[in-house]
């Protein structure tokens, strides 16, 4: 029989830097002449993190509309396309960054139905280091007290590996605190400190996720009516658009003052950005961008110095905010940019809308 294809999967909430964590393992075992192949999901079309991995070259297949667990049979058919067309060593996946309950309605099913095809990694769920504890000073994780807070609570109590990422943005004795958190929250987790931007500790992480498998275990206690409220509770916008101009402008301080100026007018409309992404690309190249929180501003994953006519953008915003609120606040934000630096937007795709209620295909409670 062929050795099985070793699948990991790269939980946590949004904004945690799971698709950063994600392609960094996928390069290093590239380098390692492995064959690796990615899996990307949200609950709409149109993905950053699609387009920025396919842009660094690595293979990369999609699940849409609905994540892992409640398209399971669609999951299972991009495995299979990715067996035979690549026939990768290891797959890397990526479930949305509000979803939870995996260990019963994905890894337990894939054990008892597809155990002879793959090898399961430990789950694996990263942490922002950075934002954790503004978390738990807003919802209390340990004993919440809001629908998002059980939902990030139990994305953590079902780790096997819980990763805290963006240790370069933290103290020493901020993380010391982060630790304390996440082993109140989840006794049994091995900790792993870890940062995507400057590559610490991800050998280390790459090699438990690689050398280990999944243990079963007991599913954690999920309330549904808890969980699907908190998913509710946030909106969703996915768009695609080209911008172009008669004068050169620079990308990155564009890109910077559009992503600011959003995250702006959704605050002032009492709402939250939780994750604000966009990938955008000129005739010099790609890049992605990427904002948590107006605080920590926007970071970039490469740049584009290069003044340009024309850009293409695709962008990803998750906030506390209704849809067409969402909407509102991209349209006018657009609207004040294209007076300032005289550009025009052409070629739109955008959809605004809130994630159903989540109806997993499986629910298995043992893994």
């Amino acid at each position: 029989m062929a050795d099985k294809v070793k699948l990991a999967f790269i939980g946590g909430f949004l904004g945690a830097g799971k698709t950063s964590v994600m392609i960094e393992l996928g390069k290093r075992l590239t380098l390692l002449g492995k064959r690796v192949a990615l899996i990307t999901n949200d609950q709409g079309e149109v993905l950053v993190d699609t387009k920025t991995i396919r842009d660094l070259g690595l293979p990369c297949a999609e699940v849409l509309k609905g994540c892992f667990c409640c398209k399971f049979p669609d999951f299972i058919d991009s495995l299979h396309e990715i067996l035979a067309k690549i026939k990768p060593d290891v797959i890397l996946a990526e479930p949305v960054g509000s979803c939870t309950d995996l260990l019963a309605t994905v890894y337990a099913p894939l054990r008892k139905y597809y155990k002879e095809e793959i090898s399961l990694s430990p789950f694996l769920v990263l942490v922002d280091a950075s934002a954790i504890l503004n978390y738990n000073k807003k919802f209390n994780l340990i004993l919440p007290r809001a629908p998002l807070g059980f939902l990030i609570s139990w994305q953590i109590k079902e780790a096997d590996i819980i990763g805290i990422n963006k240790l370069d943005l933290v103290k020493n004795s901020q993380l010391t605190e982060v630790k304390n958190l996440l082993n109140d929250i989840n006794q049994e987790a091995e900790l792993v400190p870890l940062s995507a931007k400057t590559g610490y500790n991800l050998d280390e992480l790459m090699k438990i996720l690689m050398e280990r498998e999944h243990h079963t275990r007991s599913s954690i206690d999920v309330d549904y009516d808890l969980y699907g409220t908190a998913e509710i509770d946030l909106g969703w916008f996915n768009g695609s658009w080209k911008v172009t101009c008669e004068n050169n402008i620079r990308p990155e301080e564009f890109i910077t003052e559009m992503m600011t100026e959003i995250a702006r007018r959704i605050e002032s409309k009492g709402g939250q950005v939780i994750h604000l992404k966009l990938n955008f690309s000129t005739m010099e190249g790609s890049a992605k961008a990427s904002l948590i929180n107006l605080e920590q501003g926007v970071g970039f994953t490469n740049t584009l110095s290069s003044p340009s006519k024309a850009m293409d953008i695709i962008m990803n915003v998750r906030a506390k905010l209704d849809p067409d609120g969402i909407t509102e606040c991209v349209f006018e934000t657009l609207k004040t940019l294209a007076l300032k630096y005289k550009v025009e937007y052409s070629d739109w795709s955008v959809k605004s809308f809130r994630p159903p209620f989540p109806k997993p295909y499986y629910r298995l409670l043992k893994t």
